[in-house]
């Protein structure tokens, strides 16, 4: 009887300890995070849903024609992170509200990195372009320049935890985009110059409300197309380019005219954003434009604008 007791309490233990086995291996499954291949490198590892920043960005799909077109691309950028979005329209009709014919995306960013963390009334944009399914045509019917909606929001008040963004609901941007792509392609200057392979663009980033700043992010975006810089601003100034100062940088950015949604032209958005946290106030600021000029380089955007950039 005590022989069967012990033996009952033995194979008892042993159970036990398989359970708790299983259980610690299936917890070392679930901690393993995906990292977005898009992803800035310098930002730490997600770690649970507290250190991340949610856009909810609703697209109305009344103005986009999703029986002519595939995909749309986002590109969003916030806290000196940059993402790329790809959305098969065709594939997410049972996502769709029908209701109001719109669909939300959810952009997802981390919260801190080694040089900023997401204020409350910091700037972030999101913008969305159409990928056309014929390539020998690209953007509506009426030209060639792709439809598209950019926006610039502003974390709210409430929470740093999530925020929204609208796109497509007007199409005035890209109305006014439209004007100038038209009065410019037409144009019998325009057509004469050489049409350049690359489109040099400039970011002027006032600092004299903190000359001893060391390090911020500056990201250009036209087009679909971003890139992000890492400045570290005293070795900046120290370079003694004619162009930059202890009171306000001017960051070069260079890109192909060539993109995924199609050729760069007069008329095209471009946005550009700055952030660090040693800035008084807001830690991320940006601002937009519309090119009209591809060869002229001398018309940088101001980032955080104010009197020194006017």
């Amino acid at each position: 009887m005590t022989f069967n007791i012990r033996l009952n309490l033995f194979y008892l233990a042993l159970f036990s300890l398989l359970l708790l086995s299983l259980s610690l291996y299936n917890a070392q499954i679930i901690s393993i995070n995906a990292k977005p291949s898009d992803q800035n490198s310098n930002k730490k590892e997600d770690k649970n849903d507290g250190d991340i920043t949610t856009i909810k960005t609703k697209i109305n799909l009344n103005n986009i024609d999703i029986k002519n077109h595939d995909q749309l691309k986002l590109v969003s950028y916030l806290n000196g992170e940059g993402h790329t979005t790809y959305i098969d329209l065709k594939e997410s009709k049972n996502k769709i509200n029908i209701k109001d014919n719109s669909l939300t995306v959810d952009l997802k960013f981390n919260k801190s990195n080694d040089i900023s963390q997401v204020n409350f009334d910091d700037e972030y944009y999101v913008c969305g372009y159409l990928l056309d399914n014929d390539k020998s045509t690209t953007g509506n019917t009426e030209s060639n320049l792709t439809l598209y909606d950019c926006d610039e929001g502003n974390i709210g008040l409430t929470s740093t935890d999530k925020d929204t963004e609208k796109l497509f609901y007007t199409l005035k941007k890209f109305s006014k985009s439209n004007i100038i792509y038209k009065t410019k392609s037409s144009s019998s200057q325009f057509i004469t110059k050489e049409n350049p392979k690359e489109i040099k663009l400039r970011i002027d980033v006032p600092i004299h409300d903190n000359k001893k700043i060391n390090e911020m992010f500056v990201v250009a975006m036209i087009k679909g197309e971003y890139q992000i810089k890492q400045i570290d601003v005293q070795n900046e100034i120290e370079k003694g380019d004619k162009q930059s100062n202890s009171n306000r940088l001017s960051i070069p950015f260079t890109f192909s005219r060539d993109t995924e949604v199609g050729t760069i032209e007069p008329g095209d958005m471009f946005i550009a954003c700055v952030t660090s946290d040693e800035f008084p106030g807001k830690n991320s600021d940006c601002e937009k434009r519309i090119i009209t000029d591809l060869f002229n380089t001398d018309q940088p955007i101001c980032a955080r604008y104010d009197t020194y950039c006017e």
